[in-house]
């Protein structure tokens, strides 16, 4: 599984070897589920081609290679970042964050919201699966139960210095 901040600033070269730029963006469509595409920061000075499609790319490693650049857009994740994420009683639960997506197929398996810095310490970032959100103009509506939680929980440190004094 990947999250999305693995594609951005990831060079992008054409089946050629030539380099188009980097990622800035990525594309998704939210009711699909899936990654449509990425926007790349134009490195020609005239180019107006600065979309790339998800059937375009040829592999995805530690550059991006891809067998052609077009002019297009989409619905970016930038735009969504810090969107409210709220409950049908109307309960914020947090702000979106990232998304979790399938490494060979692209699709959006979830998306990853926190509900402030020091609640992230403590509780950590919670994952709700996509199926469960709607997306709306000024926040997405989650309409899952609350019963079943996914959690990303940080490292505890503590334990790891306990452990290295041993």
């Amino acid at each position: 599984m990947l999250k999305s901040k693995d594609f951005y600033l990831k060079n992008v070269y054409n089946s050629e070897g030539r380099k188009l730029g980097v990622i800035e963006d990525v594309y998704i469509d939210f009711y699909k589920g899936k990654i449509t595409g990425f926007k790349c920061s134009v490195s020609a000075l005239f180019s107006r081609k600065n979309y790339i499609d998800i059937e375009d790319v040829i592999n995805i490693g530690e550059d991006i290679i891809v067998i052609e650049e077009k002019k297009g857009n989409g619905l970016g994740l930038k735009s969504l970042k810090n969107i409210e994420v709220v409950d049908i009683n109307g309960i914020v639960k947090g702000v979106f964050e990232d998304i979790i997506v399938d490494e060979y197929s692209y699709l959006i398996k979830g998306i990853v919201i926190s509900s402030g810095l020091i609640d992230r310490l403590i509780k950590g970032k919670e994952i709700i699966l996509l199926e469960q959100c709607i997306l709306g103009d000024e926040y997405i509506l989650y309409n899952g139960k609350d019963n079943i939680m996914f959690k990303s929980i940080p490292h505890n440190l503590e334990s790891k210095n306990e452990s290295s004094k041993a």
